[in-house]
């Protein structure tokens, strides 16, 4: 919709005839209360743009939609120019992106986990309480037992201290 009122008022200012001089700088007591109206009236965006450009081109009333997204975007440019010239070293970031590992091992850990002599960890078997109705007592039995950490977690565990 701005774009085609933006086309359209560009084709009446082009087919608008040039003869006509612009406003003066002391209008008449009638032109003065046309133009105090058309400035406080709600299709202006912005009165001190458009003063600053009435003397350069005729009264139209497309003449604030046309502008109204120059404008905008001239402003965003100096802003972002300003931005450039503050400083062109890059900025410390306000959330580190490298990853923080977990140092401390959680409190629970040591009671399911002890480290042996030998360097291995050792653990509880998972699954003796759950069910435990259903289950024979070959395997019950088997699930009492003490069992290794895998090698590789062991690894891992002993790099973040995890096993006292």
């Amino acid at each position: 919709m701005q774009r085609w009122f933006a086309k359209l008022g560009r084709h009446i200012l082009s087919s608008y005839p040039r003869s006509l001089p612009p406003f003066s700088s002391n209008p008449l007591p009638g032109q003065s209360l046309f133009f105090m109206r058309s400035i406080n009236s709600s299709f202006f965006l912005c009165p001190t743009i458009y003063q600053s450009r009435i003397s350069s081109q005729p009264f139209s009333p497309f003449f604030p939609v046309l502008n109204s997204r120059h404008f905008a975007s001239e402003s965003k440019k100096d802003k972002k120019k300003k931005k450039m010239k503050l400083s062109r070293a890059p900025r410390t970031p306000v959330v580190s992106k490298v990853k923080k590992y977990r140092l401390k091992a959680y409190s629970s850990f040591k009671y399911r986990f002890r480290t042996l002599s030998d360097g291995q960890i050792r653990r509880g078997r998972a699954g003796k309480n759950h069910n435990a109705h259903l289950k024979s007592k070959k395997s019950k039995r088997r699930l009492r037992k003490l069992e290794l950490v895998y090698p590789a977690y062991a690894k891992v565990m002993k790099k973040l201290n995890f096993a006292g």
